[in-house]
C-alpha cells in the first residue's frame, strides 16, 4: 500500500527520476517550492514533507516559517487545525506576513485600533511590502483635516499605488464582509472628500492630460493633492475587505 507521501508524488505526476533530480536542488530552491505548496494547499504541504526528506528537513527550519508566504494562503475550512498550526509557527517565528495578518485582524475585526496599527507597522519594518503600503495609507487617511483633505503623503510612486491597489482588490484577498469597520476608522473614512478634484485647477487643464495604470486603463491626470485624496478614499473603502478571521488564540 502506498504511503500518503507516495500518493502525493504519484498524483502530482512526479517520476522516480524527478525525485532523484530533486535531491540535487539547493535548500533555497526546496524552500521556494515548499512555500508555494503550503500556500496552495496546507494538506499537500504535509504530504510533500512525508514524500521527500529534503522537504521535511527544510520544513523543520525556523527560517522557513519566518519567510513563508501567508498573504495568499488558502485557509480551507476543512483544514482549520492544520492552518492554525502553520500560522502559529509562522507567527511565533516572527514572520512579517503573519504579524501583518494578525494586525489586520486586531484592527478591523477586534477593533483594537492601536494594537493593530502597531503590528502592521512592525510587519512593514520587517519587510512585508503590503504592510508598508497599508501603514503608509493609514497614516495618510488619519491625517484628514476638517475640510476633508489629507496631508501626510507617503513616499510611494503612483505606479506603486496602482500596483498595491491591484493586490488588495484581487479576488484572492478581498470579499470579507462579515464584520463592521471600527468606529474610529469609519469616521475618518467618512470625512475624506473624494470630490476635491471637481474644484481643482488640475481638472480644468485643456487639453486634458492622462496617465496609464498598470492594467492599461487611462485616467485623467490629477495633482498630488487630488491624487492622494482620491487614493485615501479608495483605500478606506477597500482595505477592510482584506482582513480575515485569525484562527489563532495566543
Amino acid at each position: 500500500m502506498l504511503s500518503r507521501g507516495e500518493k502525493w508524488f504519484n498524483l502530482g505526476g512526479v517520476s522516480s527520476q524527478s525525485k532523484l533530480d530533486m535531491d540535487s536542488l539547493p535548500p533555497s530552491m526546496l524552500h521556494k517550492i515548499l512555500s508555494t505548496v503550503a500556500t496552495m494547499n496546507i494538506r499537500d504541504f504535509g504530504s510533500a514533507r512525508i514524500a521527500f526528506p529534503g522537504f521535511n528537513e527544510v520544513g523543520r527550519e525556523d527560517h522557513f516559517y519566518r519567510s513563508a508566504n501567508l498573504i495568499y494562503l488558502n485557509d480551507w475550512v476543512d483544514e482549520v487545525s492544520a492552518v492554525r498550526t502553520f500560522r502559529l509557527k509562522c507567527y511565533r517565528s516572527g514572520n512579517p506576513e503573519a504579524i501583518y495578518l494578525r494586525g489586520m485582524y486586531e484592527f478591523f475585526i477586534l477593533h483594537l485600533v492601536d494594537e493593530g496599527r502597531e503590528k502592521i507597522h512592525l510587519a512593514g519594518e520587517r519587510g512585508c511590502e503590503l504592510a508598508q503600503f497599508v501603514d503608509g495609507m493609514l497614516n495618510l487617511a488619519f491625517s484628514v483635516d476638517h475640510r476633508g483633505i489629507v496631508h501626510n503623503y507617503p513616499a510611494f510612486t503612483r505606479q506603486h499605488v496602482y500596483k498595491m491597489f491591484q493586490i488588495i482588490c484581487s479576488w484572492q484577498l478581498s470579499g470579507h464582509w462579515d464584520y463592521d469597520k471600527p468606529g474610529m476608522f469609519l469616521s475618518v473614512a467618512e470625512r475624506i472628500d473624494p470630490n476635491v478634484p471637481c474644484d481643482c485647477w488640475c481638472s480644468h487643464i485643456d487639453p486634458p492630460e492622462f496617465e496609464v495604470s498598470l492594467d492599461g486603463s487611462r485616467s485623467r491626470w490629477k495633482c498630488d493633492r487630488c491624487f492622494w485624496n482620491c487614493a485615501a478614499w479608495d483605500f478606506c473603502y477597500q482595505i477592510h475587505l482584506t482582513a480575515r478571521t485569525w484562527s489563532i488564540e495566543d
